[in-house]
């Protein structure tokens, strides 16, 4: 199932905590794509081929009908979190996706192609139990049928609330605006998050309001996903889906059964203290059961000012958009001292201390 990018930075965060990597997929259900589903409404089958990496994914799809008369499809797409900076704790970036499908001919229905765009700038924050993001942005869809053609343009805006419960627990409100053909198209929500060792489960619901949206206007859905073996999991959901103003999709119940296996080696993280660099964003990681309080990091790539540090899993995280060359850097705990980690190279401060170096490509 893919999850759409329109609700900005919050989606994102959450996405990061995927296994990262090249994952084989095989699925059954009426709900594989989104802009794939609003055009075909039959029960499929299909294989598919994705990566998750760091702030940026892709997959590639293909499905056969198994009840009825349906078509056969395929789909494919790319985007990612493609990061500005990062200032106390907020991430400015710019989500990006792009989704492309075609299917054939079923009966009396001709085949035809399509696909969606998103460009949402976006605002990220995160502090303690609490995150934040704000987008704004266009999103765009064509659908090609036979000799006609048609575009929806909208300006699309979104907003997220989330606040964790405990570890692996939380629970979100979200807001959107879709502003183009037809009129505004407000859209109100929660969502709720459950992630364990074993996997996980989350469920959503909410509607979009006002007099205008066809009914029923109301969102809703609830999904499993349960590690079978290492680097294999099961997943299983169901969902209400209203009318889309986007896809100008018509309102149905869609469900997916989907068993994914991830391809050759699992990334491992690296360790704890040596900061990753991908793509210009550096990630500083500290193992929280040898830190109660959050820690912060400071650098001369923040002017020397603390960077929080948030709770990913097991670990207390910063990531700070950073510029190619040689960086200094070290740890601030919550008790107010310094930290040099242990391991990482490091030079003479000039102020009678040592800090730590990374050096970016």
């Amino acid at each position: 199932m893919i999850v759409r990018l329109t609700l900005g930075c919050a989606l994102l965060l959450a996405s990061r905590a995927v296994a990262q990597g090249w994952t084989a997929e095989a699925a059954a259900g009426r709900a594989l794509h989104d802009p794939v589903a609003a055009r075909v409404a039959t029960t499929s089958a299909s294989l598919g081929l994705g990566y998750q990496g760091t702030g940026r994914w892709l997959y590639l799809s293909a499905g056969v009908p198994v009840q009825g008369s349906g078509p056969t499809w395929s789909a494919g797409g790319l985007g990612g979190w493609l990061p500005f900076s990062t200032i106390q704790g907020v991430d400015l970036g710019l989500n990006a996706s792009v989704n492309g499908y075609a299917y054939g001919a079923s009966g009396p229905n001709a085949g035809g192609t399509g696909g969606t765009a998103e460009l949402l700038p976006t605002l990220g924050w995160r502090r303690g139990v609490l995150s934040a993001s704000l987008s704004s942005g266009i999103s765009a869809a064509t659908d090609v049928t036979g000799d006609s053609s048609t575009t929806r343009g909208f300006h699309d805006s979104a907003g997220r609330l989330a606040f964790a419960l405990s570890d692996g627990i939380e629970v979100g409100g979200d807001a959107r605006l879709l502003r183009g053909e037809g009129g505004d198209w407000p859209y109100a929500g929660g969502t709720a998050e459950l992630r364990r060792a074993w996997g996980g489960a989350w469920a959503h619901a909410g509607s979009w309001l006002g007099g205008h949206h066809p009914r029923p206007a109301a969102s809703y859905g609830a999904g499993v996903r349960v590690r079978v073996m290492a680097g294999a999991s099961l997943q299983a959901s169901v969902r209400q889906e209203p009318f889309d103003p986007l896809l100008w999709s018509t309102p149905r119940r869609t469900w997916n059964l989907q068993v994914s296996r991830a391809l050759g080696r699992q990334r491992q993280p690296r360790p704890a203290l040596l900061p990753e660099v991908v793509f210009g964003e550096a990630v500083f990681r500290l193992p929280r059961k040898d830190h109660a309080e959050p820690p912060a990091v400071v650098g001369d790539f923040s002017g020397w000012q603390p960077v929080p540090m948030v709770v990913d899993g097991e670990w207390w995280v910063a990531r700070v958009r950073i510029a190619p060359g040689v960086h200094h850097f070290s740890y601030r705990l919550a008790d107010g001292q310094m930290m040099l980690p242990p391991g990482v190279p490091s030079v003479d401060d000039g102020f009678g201390g040592r800090s730590a170096v990374v050096v970016v490509p």
